[in-house]
């Protein structure tokens, strides 16, 4: 493994950023966190106030990629400063960071989270790891890559459903073929802008909304994406309920998902509310509405 090391300061927290249900393959031996990452095993240790960074095989300067410490955050915090509600938990969350992730590892991460726990979105994607992925021998532990598109596209969906994803392999294996086949490209989805590649990753069969925002947010550079699950509805009845009354929208239940109609209009009015950095505002609400509840990572 090759090692970076990094004083740490109040600006950046690798450990909870990762514990923040923006990845789900992370695991904790002694004092380091070990993830996949693609074909990638990342490596951070925290002794005292300094953390050192290590990867296999060698990816340069992966922090500052993937934790996105090349960005100005208080530039972008400065864009909510009129938020009261953020503005507090900025200062309760600080070292939170979004997580910049691999396209295809999160899509297949995304489309295992519906309509599930957060346990549950790890054991089936280390499931799918275990089977589809290449075995590593990192510190005398044993991990597995995450599994190529080629790969995933190759399984049966009786295959992927024996790693317990249920009926959410017929979304993976959509998912794989569209990129496999070339009808899907990631550079297509960077350049599109927010609301065509949207529709686009919704057009594949099991993406709904959420699933395409959570992809469009955390691997594809729509910071302005909003995703919105159970969770999320409950932050915004209970700290911006203004908005949604200002549009005289009266459909919101804390505990029932949302339709089409309902998650564009709400997303909308977030979105426009927070602007171009929408998405650091979901998570660091997403973050404290979880730990309000001591709902565990």
């Amino acid at each position: 493994m090759n090692n970076t090391r990094m004083i740490l300061d109040s600006k950046f927290n690798p450990e909870i950023s990762i514990n923040s249900g923006q990845m789900f393959l992370w695991e904790k031996y002694k004092n380091s966190w070990y993830g996949a990452y693609g074909d990638y095993i990342l490596r951070f240790s925290i002794t005292n106030n300094e953390v050192e960074f290590c990867s296999t095989p060698k990816f340069d300067n992966w922090e500052h990629f993937i934790f996105r410490l090349d960005e100005n955050v208080q530039n972008i915090f400065s864009s909510f400063s009129n938020d009261t509600i953020l503005h507090k938990l900025l200062k309760r969350y600080t070292g939170l960071r979004l997580i910049r992730q691999d396209p295809h590892q999160c899509m297949i991460s995304f489309a295992c989270a519906s309509n599930t726990n957060i346990s549950m979105i790890r054991m089936m994607l280390k499931k799918l790891s275990m089977k589809f992925g290449i075995k590593r021998q990192i510190d005398n532990k044993v991990f597995f890559t995450f599994p190529s598109m080629k790969n995933i596209h190759k399984a049966s969906i009786n295959e992927l459903c024996s790693c317990s994803v249920g009926y959410r392999a017929k979304t993976i294996k959509s998912i794989a073929e569209k990129i496999v086949t070339g009808a899907l490209t990631i550079d297509e989805l960077y350049q599109c802008k927010y609301d065509d590649a949207r529709k686009i990753l919704t057009s594949i069969y099991g993406v709904g909304n959420k699933i395409a925002d959570c992809i469009l947010l955390f691997s594809l550079e729509k910071t302005e994406a909003f995703p919105i699950d159970v969770w999320m509805g409950r932050a915004i009845i209970k700290y911006y309920k203004r908005l949604i009354d200002n549009r005289k929208v009266t459909f919101m239940n804390a505990n029932k998902k949302l339709s089409n109609n309902q998650y564009s209009i709400l997303s909308e009015i977030m979105r426009n509310h927070f602007g171009n950095y929408g998405g650091y505002a979901q998570q660091y609400l997403f973050y404290h509405i979880r730990n309000v509840k001591k709902k565990k990572w």
